[in-house]
């Protein structure tokens, strides 16, 4: 459910829109049929239509009317961009089609309940010569907007069912349009809800995917859900002394918890790469202090104890686990949860998600009030999601997609969205039902890193590593793929990694993380700040003691 944080040169989108939104049609030559609407009719099944077929040449495309993903999509290379419209199952999709083709398809996965064709990432997906594909999971929406899924329809097409069905359509689509040649690989790369989408259909389809790069997956929507209702609920009402709502709260917890923690793992380097000996060995009554005196810094015992309960798990009053607790370093990112969106609307108290998912997803109405919660709702949800939509992505045993995939999964240290422990669940519930899965599945903890790219900046850990929406996050932001400054190969991008694993049998070790420092005020020119390698789980970097800690080479993973 990541939030997209857009960089400030996206600015300039509203005002490019106007201009690209339809390309030059000029055609240069390609050993495929022609990008035209008749073409695709032509081979599409009854019930489906296509709304665009058009050569981009102009190496920029967007999409007018796009409410989730309204980015420019640039740096093209010369290729077909078609929007498909299956108007029986009422969802969307998009493929960028490239003159050259290497034989390859990447799908890209959706964000948070985003509605729209997610183009900028496809965007990159096509820079390394794939044909791309992105489904607009059946609605059109924004952020923190959960007013659509008004029927069942649209919930399972969010689910499962347009990306599935997307998928099968659009590799027969692209295989016609090159002449019958064979798409030789097919990969995935989402984060978030996009790892949710990536875990669901390999569960329900073994054979969809040749690899797979899951960002820390949203995978279990059931009780994922109901947690973010209850984290509303610790702190509620309000004007509680023990309510925490204050940015400058969160700031100020995690600067206490890289005073104590950073040093844990034997460096001091402004990253807390030990959680678990940070949980052992965190005071959190350092920050308490005189709150009459200062509000935004000091935290009242009761506050102190509402924090405690969200590092905790999430445990009903019955004694049952729900889902795990948010977790030591991600504080600085606790507002996407936590700041209220409008205080004075009794209806959403909190940010949009609260009660929300409950109205629609799960029936109660838009009457029903968050103050409404109980631990009812965490059973109901289970219910309501295994007898209807299906979302979560809980099938442990991955069959025999083993035989014939490979997996690199990846999460944050620091991400306050999708808690990494909850990741790490569902790596070791898959190791429990599989036994050792170091031949098909490997798992990557990030330390530093908050959900699915970035980091804070008192922290600069290394994070890029060619995830699903990172290259967007740094220059040539909308233009860029892999990672910047020549550092788009197996050693620093897990796509290619996974590629390699794939298709030459070289299991993924280790991928290097790289951090960039700005050169400029505006944020156009980047320089390499430090990296340093992640390491397949429970595996974790240990510097040499010999060189220097921005650099990859002083670094082993043990």
């Amino acid at each position: 459910m990541a939030t997209l944080i857009d960089p400030v040169v996206w600015v300039l989108i509203s005002f490019l829109a106007c201009s690209v939104n339809s390309a030059p049609h000029a055609k240069p030559s390609r050993q495929s049929a022609g990008c035209t609407v008749d073409y695709f009719n032509g081979i599409v099944p009854t019930g489906i239509s296509i709304e665009r077929a058009q050569d981009v040449t102009a190496g920029f495309f967007v999409e007018s009317g796009n409410l989730g993903y309204p980015s420019i999509a640039s740096g093209l290379p010369p290729l077909c961009v078609v929007i498909v419209n299956n108007e029986t199952a009422g969802y969307r999709f998009g493929m960028f089609l490239p003159d050259d083709w290497n034989s390859r398809l990447l799908v890209i996965g959706s964000y948070s309940f985003l509605g729209g064709i997610n183009w900028l990432d496809m965007g990159a997906g096509v820079q390394y010569g794939m044909a791309s594909l992105s489904t607009d999971t059946g609605h059109n929406s924004g952020q923190g907007d959960l007013t659509w899924p008004t029927t069942e329809q649209l919930r399972v097409n969010w689910a499962y069912q347009a990306m599935e069905g997307s998928i099968n359509l659009g590799k027969t689509l692209i295989q016609t349009y090159y002449n019958d040649r064979a798409i030789a690989y097919s990969y995935y790369s989402g984060c978030s809800t996009g790892g949710r989408q990536g875990l669901k259909q390999i569960q329900r389809d073994p054979d969809i995917f040749d690899g797979a790069l899951i960002g820390a997956p949203a995978w279990d929507t059931k009780n994922l859900m109901p947690w973010v209702s209850e984290l509303a609920v610790w702190n509620l009402p309000e004007s509680a002394e023990s309510s925490v709502n204050d940015a400058n709260l969160f700031l100020r917890l995690q600067e206490e918890v890289l005073r104590q923690c950073d040093s844990l793992d034997g460096i001091r380097d402004n990253i807390v790469s030990s959680l678990t000996a940070c949980r052992e060995h965190f005071d959190i009554t350092q920050i308490r202090c005189d709150v009459t005196t200062n509000q935004t810094a000091c935290w009242s015992q009761a506050q102190i104890e509402t924090a405690q309960k969200m590092y905790s798990d999430y445990i009903t009053q019955d004694g049952e686990f729900v889902y795990k607790g948010l977790d030591y370093s991600s504080e600085a990112s606790w507002s996407t949860f936590l700041m209220p969106a409008d205080p004075n609307n009794p209806n959403n108290v909190r940010r949009n998600f609260d009660a929300q998912y409950e109205r629609t997803f799960m029936d109660y109405g838009p009457d029903w009030q968050i103050t409404s919660y109980n631990d009812s709702v965490v059973n109901d949800a289970r219910v309501r999601d295994q007898n209807s939509v299906q979302a979560t992505a809980d099938q442990y045993n991955l069959g025999r997609f083993r035989d014939r995939g490979k997996i690199i999964m990846y999460g944050g240290l620091a991400d306050a969205t999708v808690p990494v422990q909850h990741t790490t669940l569902y790596y070791n519930r898959t190791i429990e039902a599989m036994g050792n899965i170091d031949d098909f599945f490997r798992y990557f903890q990030i330390p530093g890193m908050d959900h699915c790219w970035g980091t804070p900046d008192n922290v600069k850990a290394p994070w890029m590593m060619g995830g699903a929406g990172q290259a967007a996050q740094r220059p040539p932001y909308n233009s860029g793929h892999s990672v910047p400054l020549g550092y788009s190969d197996a050693q620093h991008d897990a796509l290619l990694a996974l590629m390699d694993w794939v298709e030459n049998g070289n299991a993924v070790s280790q991928i290097i993380a790289s951090e960039f420092n700005f050169t400029d005020s505006t944020m156009q020119a980047i320089v390499m700040y430090r990296q340093r390698p992640l390491c397949p789980f429970p595996q974790v970097a240990t510097w040499d003691g010999q060189g220097s800690q921005d650099e990859a080479s002083s670094w082993r993973c043990t």
